[in-house]
């Protein structure tokens, strides 16, 4: 799979042709349905120490729409329930 270039949103613009999908845990979603993708990070300033925070993914303005029809048939995770003594 041809993967889309890494942006720093910091520094760097979003490519022409190219959008932002913002969410967390997107990574795995896009590769089941084999739509490639770049990773969108941000550095985040914790006290004296730097991050990269994931913001997003970058992908093809033409795979939007699968995306999108990805991320809502995601099955939901289950959560286990904790129980009252």
């Amino acid at each position: 799979m041809i993967r889309n270039p890494d942006i720093r949103l910091d520094t760097e613009q979003i490519p022409e042709g190219m959008c932002l999908i913002e969410g967390k845990l997107l990574q795995h979603t896009a590769r089941t349905h084999k739509i490639p993708f770049g990773v969108a990070t941000r550095w985040l300033k914790s006290g004296k120490q730097f991050a990269h925070l994931t913001v997003g993914l970058i992908i093809l303005d033409e795979d939007r729409e699968r995306m999108i029809e990805a991320i809502e048939n995601k099955k939901p995770t289950l959560v286990r329930k904790k129980q009252i003594s």
